[in-house]
């Protein structure tokens, strides 16, 4: 009988779906990232279905959409327990994995979340740390004390020392009397979740180019900058906000001052180069772990999966940020490597509409394990596999944080459409301008509210098939109010569907203290 496969899950952070060699990038190097999904499944529709930081990767973790897990910025909740154990890492655990994170959490569980100590007690070895990283971690890392053991200072390489004395039994890297790190058993198998807090703006905004760098971060792609443009349907800002995408009382247009590099397009494409620089950072990291998988004969039972939280806005009709369920921040990157799929499966591209949730249940199909019923998203084995499949033909994706001037909206996308509604700001009336600080809405009322009687303020139709940038919205054309009709229909539908019954998510009430 052969043994379980061991899992190493990838996240980077804030990364654009078109930001990688392989999805035709023509700037930005990743061979390794590209050498992943050649001899692996890369899939071309991969989407989150909240493009928010928590609450898509407590969609990663638990299988489950935002509707059921309950964890957004202003839910003022953690995970319980009981939740947390649904999650893959915690249901390998109790396979007898030996389970591992290294970087950026930005999942609040336990009762106290980010301060109560609660993924430091449950992962068998913790070298992370809550909220941002920065890229200096050392010294911009909320919890940074944990990575001055580490030779380097720049993020990708801290947490890559990280990652080599988890995998090598044989030799410590580190000796921190202060966070004592237990040595990996070789005779069980292991799951490690590596998380960057990068291309993040936090982690990017905060390069510096110090003469300790490593080349990568100080020149990398500099000598190609003119060949880094703006997008399609770029809009500076002044130029945005006099043609707003969307209504002003929808939306103000004003959004975090960590996104004002969209602003003009000389900003846009210094902060491009230093995407390019880290995504090249995390790709040579994943090189150099598969070369150490190699030389401990663990290459050919360790399952890879790369992804990320979400996309990002780059200027697109003057937009910055995410929180918007438009193509730029739902389209995600992902691949799914499995060394035991035959020659025959390696290197397809999966066009299928596949979502983040589908990732945790996947998870536990490669081990061999049951899916726990609180998982709500498919297993991608049959895809990887070319089984034949009744798959799905449209996606549920929601954005529920209005405490960062984001509008609160849902959405039903297909393979050609796709209708976005929104509903009325709900936020405190002094986050006119800046900055954002708390919500008068209640959180927990508008995981139901908008499935039951809350009425949109605002709907936008596209017809993706030829207008995939989204320039167009048909909602007021009566030739496609039939159209409109069945969206409408469809996305009670599936968000009933996602919600189950009206019972409260498994979260412990707290105030959070950070974003």
């Amino acid at each position: 009988m052969s043994s379980p496969p061991n899992v190493i899950y990838i996240l980077s952070d804030d990364q654009r779906a078109d930001y990688m060699g392989s999805a035709g990038h023509q700037v930005l190097q990743t061979p390794n990232l590209d050498q992943l999904a050649h001899e692996g499944g890369y899939f071309s529709n991969a989407f989150c279905t909240s493009p928010t930081c928590t609450p898509s990767r407590a969609c990663h973790y638990t299988g489950q959409w935002e509707r059921k897990h309950g964890i957004n910025f202003n839910s003022q909740s953690s995970l319980a327990p009981e939740a947390w154990e649904a999650s893959f890492p915690m249901q390998l655990k109790q396979h007898g994995y030996f389970t591992g994170w290294i970087g950026k959490n930005h999942v609040p569980a336990g009762d106290g979340g980010y301060e109560s100590g609660y993924f430091e007690d449950v992962f068998d070895y913790w070298y992370g740390n809550h909220n941002h990283s920065g890229f200096y971690p050392k010294e911009f890392a909320t919890g940074g004390e944990i990575y001055r053991n580490a030779a380097e200072d720049t993020q990708v390489e801290v947490f890559l020392e990280g990652a080599l004395n988890f995998l090598q039994p044989d030799r410590r890297f580190f000796n921190n009397a202060l966070f004592p790190l237990p040595q990996r058993p070789d005779d069980r198998p292991f799951c490690l979740c590596i998380t960057f807090n990068l291309p993040h703006s936090y982690g990017t905004g905060t390069m510096q180019l110090r003469p300790s760098d490593d080349e990568l971060y100080k020149s990398a792609y500099r000598d190609r900058q003119g060949e880094l443009h703006p997008p399609k349907t770029y809009m500076n800002y002044v130029t945005g906000y006099r043609n707003p995408r969307l209504p002003r009382d929808v939306y103000n247009g004003h959004y975090l001052p960590s996104y004002d590099y969209v602003k003009t397009p000389h900003a846009l494409r210094e902060r491009q180069v230093r995407t390019c620089q880290t995504i090249t950072g995390i790709d040579r990291m994943l090189g150099i772990l598969r070369g150490e998988l190699d030389r401990l004969g663990l290459a050919d039972n360790t399952i890879i999966i790369y992804s990320t939280d979400h996309g990002l806005h780059h200027g697109e009709h003057g937009l910055g940020g995410k929180c918007f369920l438009y193509e730029e921040d739902i389209r995600i990157p992902l691949i799914i490597y499995d060394p035991r799929l035959p020659d025959a499966n390696r290197g397809q591209m999966c066009e299928e509409m596949v979502v983040v949730p589908d990732l945790a249940p996947t998870v536990m199909d490669l081990a061999g394990f049951d899916v726990p019923v609180t998982m709500q998203g498919q297993s991608v084995c049959p895809l990887l596999e070319n089984q034949p499949v009744d798959w799905r033909q449209d996606i549920f994706t929601e954005q529920l944080m209005d405490n960062q001037n984001y509008p609160r909206s849902e959405s039903v996308r297909s393979a050609a459409w796709k209708y976005i509604r929104y509903f009325e700001r709900t936020e405190d009336p002094r986050q006119a301008g800046f900055p954002f600080r708390g919500t008068l809405d209640n959180y927990a009322d508008k995981l139901t509210s908008t499935l039951k009687d809350e009425k949109p303020v605002y709907e936008e139709l596209f017809h993706l098939a030829d207008d995939p940038c989204e320039e167009h919205n048909l909602a007021q054309d009566p030739v496609y109010f039939d159209m409109l009709e069945e969206m409408r229909a469809r996305i009670l539908v599936l968000g009933r569907q996602i919600k189950g019954d009206d019972s409260p998510p498994l979260t412990l009430p707290y105030q959070k203290r950070g974003r």
